[in-house]
C-alpha cells in the first residue's frame, strides 16, 4: 500500500528548539494515518512500509479491538479517568465483531466460494466496505479528540480528504476510496459536532474527585445516551446508508437474510460470535425430598458465563425487532435505538457495566488479527 510516513528538517542548528505550528489539514493527516495503521501490516521496518491486512473477518476484528481500546481508554493519549466517555465505541467494537462473525460465517465463506456471482459476493465486499470506510472516518475524529480537544474545536471544519497532500496517495490507495466523494470526503457533519459537543459535560463530570463511577454514569445518563446515537447516525446515514444498504443487491441480501434467519445477525454484547453462547439452556436438576428422588429442569448458562450472565439485570443480546427491515434506515434505527437502550441500561447497572467491559477488554486484545486463509485478488476493490 505504499508507505504510511513523512519526515522533514524542522530546525538545523544543533541543540536548540524552534517552535513548529502543525497546520489543521496535517493534524487530520496524523490521525487518519494511524488509523490506517491499525488495520495494516507492518511489511518493513526500516521503510515504515505497511500493507492492509486484506482478511474481511480479521480486519473487522481489529477494528472491533481499536473501537474497545478507546472506550476503554487504551489508545493514544487515552485518558483512563475517563473511561466510558467515548461511549459509542463500547457499542461499535461489538456492532464490529458482530461483522466480523457474519464474515466467518459457513454460509457467508461456503456462498462466496462456490457462488463466484455478482448477487453474493458483491454484498459482502459491500459490507467490508462499509466496515472499513466507517472506520476511517470514526476513529481520527476520536484520535483527535483525545490529543487536544481544543485543536479538534478550532479545526473540524477542515478535515477533508480531498485537501490531503503527505498522504493523500496512500489514502487513495485504500480499496473503495472511489466512494469519498459520496460520503463527502470525511468531512465534518452536524452529528459529529453534535456528538462531541456532549462531551466536555461528560468530561467534567467523570474527573470530579471523590466520586465513584456509579455516580458518573448515573449524573451524565442522559448526554451518554444521546453522544452514542448521535454517531449512530452518523454512522448509520452519513456512512453505511450510502455505502452498503443502497445497494440493490445488498437489499436482496437482506430478504433472504430475513426469512432464513442466515446468517444470525444478533447484536451479541459479548466478545462471543454467537448468540447461543449468553443464552440460557435447560438442564437437568435433580430435587431430592424425603422419600423419592424427582427432576426438574433449571435455565443455566454455558462455559465462562455460567454464574455472571444470571448476575445481570437482563440479557446481553439484541435481536432485530420482527418487523425490522435492515435495509430501510429508519427500520433499521428503530431496532438499533432498542439496542442501544440496553447497552445503556447494562451500562448504569454495576454488574452489567463490569461485564460489558471485562468483554471489550477481550475484543481489544484483537489488534492483530490476521487473514486465515488466501484473499482472492477480486476482493479489497482489487487492491491486494
Amino acid at each position: 500500500m505504499g508507505t504510511l510516513n513523512w519526515e522533514g528538517n524542522t530546525n538545523t542548528q544543533e541543540n536548540s528548539c524552534k517552535t513548529l505550528q502543525c497546520d489543521c489539514l496535517t493534524f487530520w493527516e496524523i490521525h487518519q494515518q494511524v488509523a490506517i495503521k491499525r488495520v495494516s501490516n507492518l511489511k518493513d521496518k526500516n521503510k515504515n512500509l505497511y500493507k492492509l491486512e486484506p482478511g474481511y473477518e480479521a480486519r473487522a476484528r481489529r477494528i472491533a479491538s481499536v473501537y474497545a481500546k478507546i472506550y476503554l481508554e487504551q489508545e493514544i493519549h487515552g485518558n483512563k479517568q475517563l473511561i466510558g466517555r467515548y461511549y459509542w465505541m463500547g457499542l461499535g467494537a461489538f456492532a464490529s465483531k458482530t461483522v466480523a462473525a457474519i464474515f466467518k460465517h459457513g454460509l457467508t465463506t461456503w456462498g462466496y466460494k462456490w457462488f463466484p456471482i455478482g448477487l453474493v459476493r458483491d454484498p459482502i465486499h459491500s459490507f467490508a466496505k462499509g466496515n472499513l470506510w466507517l472506520f476511517m472516518d470514526i476513529a481520527p475524529w476520536h484520535y483527535a479528540w483525545s490529543m487536544s480537544s481544543a485543536t479538534f474545536l478550532s479545526c473540524k471544519k477542515l478535515r477533508n480528504v480531498s485537501q490531503f497532500t503527505h498522504i493523500q496517495s496512500q489514502v487513495y490507495n485504500i480499496p473503495w476510496s472511489s466512494c469519498l466523494p459520496i460520503i463527502e470526503q470525511l468531512k465534518c457533519t452536524k452529528e459529529i459536532v453534535d456528538a462531541f459537543g456532549y462531551l466536555p459535560k461528560i468530561e467534567a463530570i467523570f474527573k470530579r474527585k471523590g466520586q465513584t463511577r456509579k455516580s458518573s454514569f448515573f449524573l451524565c445518563k442522559d448526554d451518554l445516551f444521546d453522544h452514542l446515537m448521535a454517531i449512530a447516525v452518523q454512522e448509520q446515514f452519513n456512512i453505511l446508508q450510502k455505502l452498503v444498504w443502497n445497494d440493490w443487491k445488498v437489499e436482496k441480501q437482506a430478504i433472504f437474510q430475513r426469512v432464513t434467519r442466515l446468517p444470525d445477525s444478533t447484536l451479541v454484547l459479548s466478545s462471543d460470535y454467537c448468540a447461543e453462547a449468553v443464552k440460557p439452556v435447560r438442564v437437568s436438576q435433580t430435587i431430592l425430598p424425603s422419600t423419592y428422588n424427582m427432576q426438574s429442569m433449571k435455565r443455566a448458562y454455558q462455559g465462562r458465563h455460567n454464574g455472571v450472565i444470571d448476575e445481570l439485570p437482563e440479557s446481553v443480546y439484541s435481536e432485530p425487532l420482527p418487523h425490522t427491515k435492515v435495509e430501510n434506515y429508519d427500520s433499521r434505527m428503530e431496532w438499533i435505538n432498542e439496542a442501544a437502550k440496553k447497552y445503556h441500561r447494562l451500562m448504569l447497572n454495576e454488574h452489567g457495566r463490569s461485564f460489558l467491559e471485562k468483554e471489550l477488554g477481550i475484543i481489544a486484545g484483537w489488534g492483530n488479527s490476521q487473514a486465515d486463509f488466501k484473499v482472492g485478488k477480486d476482493s479489497n476493490d482489487g487492491k491486494i
